[in-house]
């Protein structure tokens, strides 16, 4: 990629434009929007999610507006498109095909909800600035803020998932966990000055159907450990 680059900046463009180009982070830069990028309701083969990310990373390295609008300009735009389409597109195609999976899979049947917080104090005390926003299901929590902080939402996912105690109630008969917070103030990749957490919500009605696939999965554990 590098070999490429100094070709690109060597022999495509005029100086005013190469002083306005961004290539210091393509792998977060593709990381950040694909993101964003996915929706539920597009076909199975996601094609438009992968030509939209890598579009919107274009125009993070590339400059949108740029003194000399020439072929050299363009030039130079193809053929970062082409690498990262040859680089990217297949590990991006992977990557919206197991979030098109996730999404079929998520059945709700318990009707969680997932509330994505932005805090500049811990949770629990009172008067503190930033919001809490709710979702139907993690993808669409994802979707619109998975971009906001820098971490593993697999991982995210896992935790969130593990999580079947619901301690705190509301005023809209419903029963919230503890808050699961995912970047505090100071981490890496975090400059907003705020922490993040995600809350999970259930109907009051369907808390101890919790109960019982608590029981299911701690069974499943236990006949892991003592199958033969």
């Amino acid at each position: 990629m590098k070999d490429l680059i100094k070709k690109i900046l060597r022999e495509e463009l005029t100086p005013s434009v190469k002083r306005r180009i961004d290539f210091s982070n393509i792998d977060s830069i593709i990381k950040k929007h694909r993101i964003g990028a996915f929706q539920k309701e597009e076909p199975t083969e996601l094609g438009m999610a992968t030509t939209r990310t890598i579009l919107k990373a274009m125009y993070d390295i590339m400059p949108r507006e740029f003194e000399e609008y020439d072929d050299d300009y363009h030039k130079a735009w193809d053929k970062i498109k082409e690498y990262l389409n040859d680089n990217y597109g297949e590990e991006l195609r992977q990557y919206f095909e197991k979030r098109r999976r996730d999404v079929d899979e998520d059945k709700n049947p318990l009707g969680i909800k997932y509330i994505f917080v932005k805090h500049d104090k811990p949770y629990y005390n009172s008067g503190w600035r930033g919001f809490a926003d709710g979702f139907d299901s993690f993808d669409e929590m994802l979707t619109k803020y998975g971009d906001y902080v820098d971490v593993d939402w697999d991982e995210i996912k896992n935790k969130l998932d593990k999580i079947n105690d619901y301690p705190e109630p509301t005023f809209a008969n419903t029963m919230n966990s503890r808050p699961l917070r995912i970047s505090s103030i100071g981490d890496e990749g975090n400059h907003w000055g705020y922490n993040f957490s995600i809350i999970k919500q259930i109907p009051k009605d369907n808390l101890d159907k919790t109960k019982g696939i608590q029981a299911e999965e701690n069974n499943d554990e236990l006949d892991e450990y003592t199958c033969p």
